[in-house]
């Protein structure tokens, strides 16, 4: 589902117009908080100021992800852990504090309880700074990341 809001805002950002409602119809179709698409549209803004460019989605039919979708998945992955008052991790290089709480808002506001690897926080430092992001598997597409 964070995929899909992601490929909605794009063609809304693509055709100068507001997809925040269709967004927030799609998120709350499936039960998640009111503020699901505002917390994805502010993670998907900061994400393309810190690149410096606009971030790229796959087709949207496509069950397949795009590199900068890859790289958003990791970034919300990673979120909670980096949020965490309990064992807080050092903050890979490249992530932001408006970052680390958009992210960690969506996490909220969708339900992602995520614990990634060290190698989740190394892809978000990399492609935060402009590397291609590690492939992302069918399993975690299926779980609806």
């Amino acid at each position: 589902m964070f995929v899909r809001l992601f490929r909605l805002w794009a063609v809304g950002r693509e055709e100068q117009r507001s997809v925040i409602p269709v967004m927030h119809e799609e998120a709350c179709k499936l039960g998640y908080k009111e503020s699901a698409a505002l917390a994805c549209a502010s993670l998907f803004e900061l994400v393309e100021g810190r690149m410096g460019r606009k971030l790229k989605p796959e087709d949207g039919s496509s069950p397949k992800f795009s590199e900068d979708e890859r790289g958003l998945i990791d970034l919300v992955r990673t979120a909670p852990s980096l949020m965490e008052e309990e064992g807080m991790r050092p903050v890979p290089d490249g992530i932001s504090a408006a970052i680390r709480l958009a992210a960690s808002c969506v996490c909220d506001a969708m339900g992602i309880v995520a614990n990634p690897t060290d190698a989740t926080f190394d892809r978000t430092a990399h492609y935060l700074q402009g590397a291609s992001p590690a492939t992302i598997t069918n399993a975690e597409h299926a779980r609806g990341l």
